[in-house]
């Protein structure tokens, strides 16, 4: 009868948090950096200026794939929350399968999907999630043991429609697509501002 009862249990179980800690305590899945998503809604232009003077957010920003990243991922280590050096510079998540427990469910699929840095996720407020000290390479994690952290824009569903509810994810940078490079361009950011 138990191992009736422990088979049944099995289709139960979930993956949780598949990236391990590395010898520095930084997670890492089949050895590449991990970070932790969530989704946010917000009607502003952000932080790296992608909207009109009265901080109405242009619709592709609202629309796309972008993001507001860690605080020290944004400034490359510094603590600007305008302007950041990543803004307009693209990273491709590619979903684990796992999550948080308690803040985010398995994704239904494991594809990558680029997003652009057009905000920030600032320490103070989100010390939770974003609340790390350094820069990535420097060992210093979030209360949930990424060393990033990427808040995704769900203005219109978007992030919701590809079957994400804050999954752990690899990251890495990439080149932006043409449609996200030509609309960096509207940005304050993009030519120097801040």
């Amino acid at each position: 009868m138990k191992l009736f009862l422990l088979f049944l249990s099995v289709p139960f179980l979930e993956a949780a948090q598949l990236c391990q800690p590395d010898g520095s305590g930084v997670r890492r899945f089949n050895g590449r950096p991990c970070a932790s998503t969530t989704r946010y809604v917000d009607g502003h232009k952000g932080a790296c200026g992608c909207g009109t003077g009265s901080d109405t957010p242009f619709d592709w920003n609202l629309r796309s794939y972008v993001t507001a990243p860690s605080e020290r991922y944004f400034d490359d280590g510094g603590s600007s929350l305008w302007c950041g050096r990543k803004c307009g510079r693209c990273v491709r998540l590619t979903p684990t399968g796992g999550f948080v427990p308690g803040e985010g469910n398995a994704p239904s699929n494991h594809n990558p999907v680029t997003f652009m840095v057009t905000n920030v996720c600032p320490i103070n407020g989100n010390q939770e999630w974003c609340g790390i000290n350094g820069k990535p390479g420097t060992n210093q994690v979030n209360s949930h043991g990424y060393e990033v952290h990427f808040d995704l824009q769900n203005q219109y569903g978007q992030v919701a429609a590809i079957g994400w509810d804050n999954p752990e994810v690899t990251w890495e940078e990439v080149s932006c697509p043409g449609d996200l490079q030509s609309n960096w361009q509207q940005c304050e950011c993009s030519h120097g501002s801040g």
